[in-house]
């Protein structure tokens, strides 16, 4: 019997010795998230850690951001061109200087410290990088009952660039963001 007891104990504590970070969302469930690794460092945020903002220009010209972070820790932000009532999919960037995303479509802000930015696109390298497709990937939109929001979810995988300096301090490098989400947009004023 004490063996059973012991086998049972073993395995109850093996089950719950997993990482303690590990978070896992159902892809049925109602809940709004955003979470995203850096360099295989999770980062979890709830609906209060996530901004969004919409813009229409006219003529096909519009913008759709997301912020998400909290205080003293990481801010990501993302810039989406295309049609938000539809799956789509957004490049790490584009090597036209007027373009929106000229400088990425994905920026980390405050990471490893405060004073560091970097952009999922460097317009300004010479030679020009090529765009990477699949930066930012919304796989499912779906307009809440009444018209007042839309519910996105979508997944992110992208490289935001160290620059022409990365030699320079072991802190100004490529990283690698990798993540998932389903958030809420409530429209204030322009529609999609």
């Amino acid at each position: 019997m004490k063996t059973i007891i012991g086998f049972f104990t073993l395995l109850v504590f093996a089950c719950n010795t997993g990482n303690s970070n590990s978070k896992t969302q159902d892809s049925t469930s109602n809940e709004l998230f955003f979470n995203y690794s850096i360099d295989g460092k999770d980062f979890y945020f709830t609906e209060e850690d996530i901004l969004t903002s919409y813009n229409d220009f006219g003529k096909g010209d519009h913008e759709f951001k997301v912020y998400v972070g909290k205080d003293n820790g990481p801010q990501l932000s993302l810039t989406i061109i295309n049609d938000m009532s539809a799956p789509s999919s957004t490049p790490s960037g584009d090597p036209n200087p007027g373009h929106k995303l000229f400088q990425g479509s994905v920026s980390l802000q405050d990471y490893p410290d405060k004073i560091f930015t970097f952009n999922s696109y460097d317009g300004l390298l010479n030679p020009k990088p090529t765009p990477v497709s699949d930066a930012i990937v919304i796989t499912k939109s779906k307009l809440e009952p009444g018209g007042k929001a839309r519910i996105i979810s979508g997944k992110l995988n992208v490289t935001v660039l160290g620059g022409e300096n990365k030699s320079n301090d072991p802190a100004i490098k490529d990283y690698v963001l990798k993540g998932d989400f389903r958030i809420r947009h409530k429209f204030s004023g322009s529609t999609f």
